[in-house]
């Protein structure tokens, strides 16, 4: 036996040895001229039964309206081969969702002997994707309702004990002021809550775009974009070298604001406020930091910064919902990526995180 006989021979005992794939040859015409048993156990029709007829059958008759399966044929000969995705028939009628990809099989001359054909039945990945579509659509109506039903009667709160402050302040004693103003601080951060949760509820759902980053430029705008809400207060910012990034600019803006917002917060109160932000490149990614010279915080805590609504510093001293940093969190994760922190009370802190080096072709 030559090598070319035994290497025959070897393919033909592998497809015959495969069950988890229908593999099978038609004819220049489209009928069955083959059968292994991955295609008797997804399709369900013994070699016998099926050998010499036309695999139309195993389309849906739509399909076979359609033309499909002489458009396939007529695709594979044309460009050497095809690749699709859709509903076939199984010999009881039932249907299954398949992978499909078809071969023209031509002779050392270049004429057509027939078509080799493999097919997958993906039926439960189709279905995992239906009901992942389907849970996804709940969430959707879900956060629509939070945003619209609750922050209407939050709305309302706010509202009245703010206009109680401002028109009926003088019938109030200087308790019932300050209560009304916990009342309006507590129905503002109730908002800001429902913030918190929808943005961590669009980031699970939505696709993360991929373009390049000019990262110096984003975390200049955010610097510049916080400054002016600081009302003239001064902070001082060292900017160092910031390599650019792939990723989805909107999300890493996010990051950079959360991290160099919490370090303007958390400097307030100091005699000298200061922050860092620069980058250190690695072999395979690049660590980015943002450090500043504020309260810090205790590292046997550390374990808590990145839960949701978890807060290492009192409301009435420091402002937030606690869900900056658990959305950081996420999107750093989202880009292959990690995000840490070291940190010693009145010492400041150092948030580090990491994104992968790579081209936009990958």
């Amino acid at each position: 036996m030559d090598f070319t006989e035994h290497a025959s021979l070897s393919a033909d005992q592998l497809v015959g040895s495969v069950t988890a794939y229908a593999i099978f040859l038609l004819d220049p015409d489209g009928r069955v001229a083959s059968w292994n048993p991955g295609a008797e156990q997804i399709k369900g029709y013994r070699a016998d039964e099926i050998l010499g007829r036309h695999f139309s059958l195993f389309y849906t008759p739509e399909d076979v309206a359609e033309g499909k399966p002489g458009w396939a044929l007529e695709t594979t000969r044309a460009v050497g081969h095809l690749e699709d995705e859709g509903w076939r028939v199984r010999k009881d009628g039932s249907r299954f969702w398949a992978n499909v990809v078809i071969a023209a099989v031509r002779d050392a001359q270049g004429v057509l002997q027939g078509f080799a054909k493999v097919t997958r039945d993906l039926t439960q990945r189709r279905r995992d994707e239906e009901a992942l579509a389907q849970a996804h659509a709940e969430l959707e109506r879900f956060s629509y309702s939070v945003s619209h039903d609750l922050r209407a009667p939050l709305r309302a709160i706010s509202g009245y004990a703010q206009a109680l402050l401002q028109d009926h302040a003088a019938a109030l004693d200087s308790e019932g002021q300050r209560l009304l103003r916990v009342i309006a601080d507590s129905a503002k951060l109730g908002g800001q809550l429902i913030d918190g949760l929808l943005s961590l509820s669009r980031l699970a759902r939505g696709a993360v775009a991929t373009s390049r980053v000019d990262v110096t430029a984003l975390a200049r705008s955010v610097v510049d974009g916080l400054r002016q809400l600081e009302d003239g207060a001064t902070v001082e910012v060292a900017f160092h070298p910031l390599p650019a990034a792939i990723g989805d600019p909107i999300l890493l803006r996010q990051v950079f604001t959360n991290l160099i917002g919490n370090a303007f917060k958390f400097t307030r109160g100091r005699p000298h406020r200061r922050v860092e932000i620069g980058a250190r490149p690695q072999a395979h990614e690049t660590v980015y930091f943002v450090t500043d010279n504020g309260v810090g915080f205790d590292m046997r805590f550390a374990n808590k910064l990145f839960g949701v609504f978890q807060r290492l510093h009192r409301a009435d001293e420091f402002e937030g919902a606690g869900v900056g940093l658990a959305l950081a969190q996420r999107i750093v994760h989202r880009h292959g990526g990690r995000i840490w922190a070291d940190a010693k009370p009145n010492e400041g802190a150092t948030f580090w995180f990491t994104l992968p080096q790579r081209s936009l072709a990958t």
